[in-house]
């Protein structure tokens, strides 16, 4: 059995910033199923970054 260990102060890493990627280029030529369907919400949320957050609340209980 594995267990999954959680860091217990939130980490001060940030994400990279791939919001100069041409995404809505690819949302507009790509026939990848997944892809065609994510993208355009992907995009939509790119142009209002204000509420952008991360939560771990929904993360599994720490055995």
């Amino acid at each position: 059995m594995t267990h999954t260990y959680l860091p217990g102060q939130p980490s001060e890493a940030q994400l990279p910033d791939f919001s100069a990627l041409p995404l809505g280029e690819l949302a507009s030529c790509t026939e990848h199923p997944v892809l065609s369907t994510l993208l355009p919400g992907v995009c939509e949320r790119l142009e209002d970054s204000g509420g952008a957050v991360a939560f771990y609340d929904d993360a599994p209980p720490v055995a």
